[in-house]
Order: C-alpha cells, then structure tokens, then sequence
C-alpha cells in the first residue's frame, strides 16, 4: 500500500527500505541500541513495515507493527530522520499505521515509549492503568 502527502510518500513494499539507512538509525535509539543488526533486520522483514519516503526518494522514516490482523498489534521502531522533523511527519506515520486497512479492526494496539507520551495519546493511546497494567507481563530471554 502507498499514501503520499506534500510530496512524500507512505508504502508497505519492504523492498524499497534503505536496510542501512534504518539500521543505524535504529541502532542509535535507545530501544534497539543493543539489538544485533541481524536481529533488527530480522525483526522488520518479520512485521508489517512502513517505510517513509521523502520528495527525492531517500528513507525519511520508518514504523513496523507485528499483528496477527484481527486482535493484537504491536507498533514499533518509529523514527523520523533529524532533517525531517517538525513537519509532522510522525504524526502523520503514526495516523497511517493505526489506519491501515491491514490493521484498522485489531481490537488491541500497544506500544512502548520513554519519551512521546504526548504524541500517541493525540492518536488515542492511553497508558495502562489498575486492572489492565496488572494484567501486562513479559519475559525477558
């Protein structure tokens, strides 16, 4: 799929991803800093992709989602380069991943963050809070 806005575009085809481009800016997160490059590749060409583009082609941003479709997704690993930001890209990469048809009826989307808070509430995402948080769990390999 494929969405283009003031000259940018949107598309699912992971064959356009510039690997190296979203590796080293993975690898600069805090999120994904440790993560072996092979692992992070691994994970991206596993998961529903999205990658950003800017007018001249070049990977401007990235988001992945690991669902199975219908009940569960996972939002990750969304970044804008520096030179693109504060022109409201991420939100707009944000507003086309929750609205994918391959993913707009998952009844539970999550994601984790330190720091954009903000950002996703103005999408709809809440933190967990009482029963719900109690009811997150995880292991850790």
């Amino acid at each position: 799929m494929s969405w283009l806005r003031h000259g940018f575009e949107i598309n699912t085809d992971k064959s356009k991803l510039d690997k190296d481009a979203i590796l080293r800016m993975l690898r600069a997160t805090y999120w994904a800093s440790e993560v072996p490059e092979n692992d992070l590749w691994e994970s991206i060409l596993n998961s529903r992709a999205y990658g950003l583009y800017s007018p001249d082609g070049e990977q401007a941003g990235f988001a992945r989602v690991v669902t199975d479709g219908t009940r569960f997704a996972w939002v990750s690993d969304i970044f804008i380069l520096p030179i693109h930001r504060g022109q409201g890209l991420g939100k707009w990469l944000i507003d086309t991943v929750i609205s994918d048809p391959a993913i707009a009826k998952v009844h539970r989307l999550v994601l984790s963050t330190n720091d954009a808070h903000e950002l996703y509430k103005e999408h709809g995402f809440d933190t967990l809070k009482g029963e719900e948080a109690d009811k997150m769990m995880q292991l850790l390999r």
